[in-house]
């Protein structure tokens, strides 16, 4: 005969593997994942039917945590200890859960009687059991696992980790360890009510934080990528600076030619056409800093292709306390964002960018507008990308904000009648 305790604990497993597999629905899967499934299904089968749960005491819930482990580290393209992070995740919010519907239970003990050696649950107990569940599973979806998508796991937090399992499984043993000393009677008292909601703060708890460190790990990912993004622009401008050098040397040369030329008496027709692709190429802007000159007189060739408006007034001396590397990152950046905004619109007429470099009242302001169709999503005061894609793009912004804030500067963005505003603000010695 299937025994309350058995009853107990097939439960638990079948709730441990549902948020298991919620957790780990977006990773990767490895080879013969279905087999591998039905294995440990059926080891947990196993457990609960043949094992004497009544002598397992303290460690009876151990299995139960080495389940989930063994499903995401063998069923998925994960390491051990992103397994193990994902089995503790997982573990915690059963926790929750069962926490939940204990605390209830107490509100009507006789109708929704709980698990227990001489209590039968009744049909109420069974429907609190799946709300407390669905409702816990529920907030933490929203709350924590959906902060899962599309980032990568834990690669370097063992130790957090391992204290993270020392922690739950501390909290876990001391809940056992009060019923084993006070009885069946310690169940409805005061006591237990306040033990339920210690245990709940310290579930919710460990969760933050691990969660938290989740968030740190994001962090740390988009400031690798700005740097990355950052040193690819070092090297671009580089090359952009011999390519523009290279192209202003020939533009100049053949320019005398066309003019000798000209002179005679040859295809006049042909010569002005040559002279106003020459021109074309020679859209240099004077801003009074060579890095600033290379980074302009590139993006306004790019305009000029799709028949964007590029208007600057840049008082490029100013931005002498910069090094070339990081203007031409900065600058690139803002205008590559500008571009990718405006190069879409349907009217010719709006494809404008305005940027503006002055000095005023100790500080230097950076200022630039650009339209933009559709909707602009902000997070910590940055835009979103619009790309759709967040995992590879809009990283632009977070090394637009780094080199501002390595020189003590502030940036501020805004959005109004289809207008995007960025502004940078620079204090000047």
């Amino acid at each position: 005969m299937v025994s309350n305790l058995q009853i107990m604990i097939g439960i638990g497993g079948v709730e441990l593997a549902i948020i298991t597999v919620m957790l780990c629905a977006r990773l990767p899967r490895r080879a013969y994942f279905s087999f591998k499934a039905i294995v440990l299904t059926l080891l947990l089968i196993c457990y609960v039917a043949f094992v004497p749960l009544e002598r397992m005491r303290f460690f009876i819930h151990l299995p139960l945590v080495a389940l989930p482990f063994l499903f995401a580290w063998l069923c998925y393209q994960i390491t051990a200890a992103e397994a193990l992070f994902i089995a503790i995740a997982g573990y915690t919010i059963s926790d929750i859960a069962s926490l939940v519907n204990s605390m209830l239970t107490l509100l009507d003990p006789e109708r929704f009687a709980h698990f227990g050696e001489e209590v039968s649950t009744g049909i109420w107990g069974y429907v609190l059991i799946v709300a407390s569940y669905a409702l816990t599973y529920t907030v933490a979806w929203f709350l924590f696992i959906r902060r899962m998508r599309g980032l990568s796991l834990l690669k370097n937090a063992t130790g957090p980790i391992v204290a993270l399992s020392a922690v739950m499984l501390v909290v876990n043993q001391i809940w056992g360890l009060t019923f084993e000393m006070y009885g069946a009677d310690y169940a409805g008292s005061m006591l237990c009510l306040l033990e339920y909601m210690w245990n709940l703060i310290c579930c919710v708890f460990c969760l933050c934080i691990q969660f938290g460190i989740f968030q740190i790990s994001q962090k740390e990912r988009e400031l690798e990528v700005a740097r990355k993004l950052i040193a690819q622009k070092e090297q671009q401008y580089h090359v952009s600076k011999e390519t523009m050098d290279a192209i202003r040397r020939k533009s100049h040369n053949l320019k005398y030619e066309l003019s000798a030329l000209s002179a005679g008496q040859g295809q006049q027709e042909h010569i002005d056409e040559a002279m106003a692709l020459v021109d074309s190429f020679d859209a240099n802007i004077q801003t009074g800093s060579d890095t600033l000159d290379v980074i302009f007189t590139e993006k306004n060739l790019y305009c000029r292709q799709f028949q964007i408006s590029f208007v600057c007034m840049i008082d490029g001396g100013r931005l002498d306390f910069m090094e070339a590397t990081d203007q031409y990152v900065l600058f690139g950046n803002m205008i590559d964002n500008a571009v990718n905004a405006v190069r879409g619109l349907e009217d010719p007429a709006r494809r404008s960018i305005y940027l503006n470099v002055h000095a005023e009242k100790g500080f230097l302001l950076i200022r630039m507008e650009n339209p933009f169709d559709g909707e602009l999503r902000f997070k910590n005061g940055l835009p979103l990308t619009t790309s759709g894609d967040e995992e590879n793009h809009g990283f632009g912004m977070t090394s637009i904000r780094l080199i501002v804030e390595k020189y003590g500067g502030s940036v501020s963005t805004r959005a109004e009648n289809n207008v995007f505003y960025l502004n940078i603000l620079f204090p000047l010695e």
